[in-house]
């Protein structure tokens, strides 16, 4: 029975929790562990304690044995307080650990954000929602966007935002991201502080790892329709969105963190004509063309109070449509490669609020189709190509707004800026995070269950996959050497560290301007050629056409 039992549960877990078993069974770390396999060879990964019969009901108690001696190799006594999760926190060979319900892989130490940290957030009088954050946002990322949005006001809340029993004392730090991630990811972090929570909790011996099977992602099953985790999948899919998205991504995210810690830039009134005025106050920056639509992440924003800009998600105004058919007359480009084709192929379709909405829907599976294209290359090792798609160019700049420069017009906001070169220190870690949390996003974007996106391919189109996926393969070897150094870093345990690094060996532009990279770029823009054409010929059909039922509490201009 236990052998059928165990079977059953390794079904279900998916491919990441599987490999990573084999893993883990494989690394000296686990040397000596008892009972490890059943009779068929498969792995007996769980051991509780209230097995009453059997080949192994007493291979808990053996595991047991098996984690004192291995807290005595290690130097943890077990007269310590949680010794034993100290030992399997310290033995554990990369400290991530995927999650055995979603894949998503997440890191064992005190790194994401606890509820209390959240609630002191909330309570801060200039923090109005706009940097979106839930129990699986890695502090490192909440940071990065806090002092990006909020500017002065946020480093200047980060000692009581972090402070707790096990940091009673948050040092003084200079206000810039160095220093302070610098000293949350060295000195915060390894303490445990009750403000973060960890990916897994640790659980030997029942565990062979020593770590729960289910992340902190699924540890709730409550009903999956008002589950945290489905309540904030926007928020994860964003990462996807924005890191893919084309666009002066610093200039951007400068110009949103101004206008929404900007206390008279809030109380401007909301762009919605007819009755905007009336609307509440604050007001913050609203993307016109969607990034979750595969529009650039320019800046340039437009004033929605909160219940507009909650209610317009991920779709367009009738108005949207309009202005950035207007904005594309001066020269500048709206939307990122992936989107063009078909925007090009139905923005002159639109010509009210139904067919706005038939257009965002349509881009939506555009955007699904194109994100499941690049995590196909995700898949096949194909990193550094993927690398080029960044736009980490933008980061080797500093940017500062010219106040004089600062215009509001039909309540959609532009400025100029000032550019001058950045420290080498900053460039780095700009683009370190971003190749972070772009691949990382990529990576859950692909996993997300019961994901209602429309998918199409067709054998032109495999067949041009496959001439990008050959002339990778037949790529320089300074590439290929270079491609398999950025997939170790990626996995490396200290990767911040190990992307950095990276970064200082290589030439960001010559391999961007790389001849094959370019190519197969080609050769992506025409599948989404292909896509655009299949999509927009279903203008009509009931996918797209449906009858307006989730924006008719929108005023739209």
């Amino acid at each position: 029975m236990a052998t059928k039992g165990n079977k059953k549960t390794n079904l279900e877990a998916n491919d990441a929790f599987l490999q990573y078993e084999e893993e883990i069974v494989n690394n000296p770390a686990y040397n000596g562990m008892p009972d490890l396999r059943y009779s068929d060879g498969s792995i007996q990964w769980e051991a509780p304690s209230n097995r009453s019969s059997g080949e192994f009901q007493f291979s808990h108690d053996k595991r047991y044995q098996w984690w004192i001696k291995k807290a005595a190799e290690v130097g943890i006594s077990t007269d310590e307080d949680k010794w034993i999760s100290k030992v399997a926190k310290r033995i554990h060979p990369t400290k991530l650990h995927p999650c055995k319900v979603c894949g998503r892989v997440m890191d064992i130490r005190y790194c994401y954000l606890s509820a209390n940290f959240i609630k002191r957030v909330q309570k801060l009088p200039f923090y109005d929602g706009s940097v979106t954050m839930n129990e699986i946002t890695h502090i490192i990322d909440f940071i990065s966007s806090f002092v990006d949005t909020y500017g002065e006001k946020a480093y200047a809340s980060l000692p009581n935002l972090l402070k707790c029993v096990q940091v009673k004392q948050v040092p003084v730090l200079p206000n810039n991201l160095i220093s302070w991630t610098s000293w949350i990811e060295n000195e915060y972090i390894p303490k445990e502080p009750s403000m973060l929570g960890p990916g897994t909790m640790s659980n030997p011996p029942d565990r062979l790892d020593g770590f729960h099977t289910y992340n902190r992602c699924c540890r709730r099953k409550a009903d999956k329709g008002r589950s945290k985790e489905n309540l904030a999948s926007y928020s994860t899919d964003r990462r996807a969105f924005e890191n893919w998205s084309d666009g002066n991504w610093i200039t951007a995210n400068k110009l949103m963190g101004f206008i929404n810690s900007n206390i008279e830039m809030k109380q401007q009134y909301c762009a919605n004509n007819g009755n905007g005025q009336k609307h509440p106050r604050p007001c913050s920056a609203d993307h016109i063309g969607p990034i979750s639509l595969g529009f650039c992440h320019r800046p340039e924003f437009q004033l929605l109070c909160t219940p507009c800009n909650s209610a317009k998600n991920n779709r367009m105004y009738y108005s949207d449509i309009q202005h950035l058919i207007s904005i594309e007359k001066t020269g500048i480009t709206v939307t990122t490669w992936y989107a063009e084709p078909i925007w090009n192929n139905c923005k002159f379709k639109v010509n009210d609020k139904e067919s706005a909405l038939r257009l965002s829907r349509m881009m939506r599976d555009n955007r699904n189709i194109a994100l499941m294209l690049l995590h196909d290359f995700m898949e096949n090792g194909e990193y550094l190509f993927l690398l080029t798609l960044l736009n980490l160019q933008y980061a080797d700049f500093e940017y500062s707004i010219i106040p004089e420069s600062i215009k509001i017009k039909k309540q959609i906001v532009t400025v100029d800026f000032l550019q001058k070169s950045s420290t080498l220190k900053y460039v780095n870690i700009q683009k370190t995070r971003k190749i972070r949390v772009a691949f990382s996003a990529l990576s859950d974007y692909s996993k997300k269950e019961n994901r209602n996106g429309y998918m199409y391919t067709n054998t032109k189109i495999e067949a041009l996959k496959n001439e990008a996926l050959i002339l990778l393969n037949r790529v320089n070897p300074i590439q290929k050497a270079w491609n398999r150094q950025l997939i170790s870093a990626l996995l490396e345990e200290t990767a911040e560290t190990a992307i950095d690094s990276f970064l200082t060996q290589i030439n960001y532009t010559s391999i961007a301007s790389y001849s094959v990279y370019l190519q197969v770029k080609e050769l992506l823009k025409q599948i989404m050629v292909l896509i655009a054409k299949e999509l927009s010929s279903k203008w009509d059909d009931p996918r797209y056409a449906r009858e307006i039922d989730e924006t008719n509490k929108i005023t739209n201009q």
